[in-house]
């Protein structure tokens, strides 16, 4: 029995461990070359990592080399079970801004290791309340608008349903 105790007290010694001394930052690194290989570009950014999270303050995001959003702030956090990604005031900028003018006060995107290819996400904006999921094995986003404020720049791109407003695409 003790041996057993010794074993789960290192087991959670060694994921705490690992947990706190993550290289964050490398592994932001990392994650922008993987996006950059796409096309997606973030610049601009001031990075900020401690013991639970990474903070991106101020990024801008290009597409193809064009300017598409500007947040105030990105925060993730790595945890071990349930990783989540937390943006804060995220605007559309130049020919997306004149196609979708929004702007986002506050996105979650979650993901647990338990179902690594799906994202949960859920946004509040100008647009109103939104939840919402991307499915990475079968290449699918789904985003319903729960509660519709002004949804007058999205409507060439959302459909209606029995439930309401409601956005869906195959990547």
């Amino acid at each position: 029995m003790r041996l057993v105790k010794n074993i789960l007290l290192f087991l959670v010694m060694a994921a705490l461990g690992l947990y706190i001394f993550m290289p964050k930052v490398q592994l932001y690194y990392k994650a922008e070359q993987f996006l950059k290989s796409k096309n997606i570009v973030i610049s601009n950014e001031k990075i900020d990592s401690n013991l639970l999270s990474l903070k991106l303050q101020h990024p801008v995001i290009y597409y193809q080399g064009l300017d598409v959003a500007r947040a105030e702030l990105v925060e993730a956090k790595p945890y071990l079970v349930l990783n989540s990604i937390e943006l804060k005031n995220v605007e559309t900028l130049g020919s997306v801004k004149r196609l979708v003018d929004m702007n986002i006060e506050n996105m979650d995107i979650k993901q647990s290791i338990f179902k690594p290819f799906y994202l949960k996400l859920s946004a509040n904006g100008s647009f109103g309340t939104a939840f919402g999921y991307i499915d990475l094995r079968e290449r699918k986003i789904h985003i319903d608008i729960t509660e519709v404020k002004d949804i007058k720049p999205l409507k060439g791109v959302l459909k209606k349903g029995k439930e309401g407003w409601y956005y869906e695409s195959r990547f």
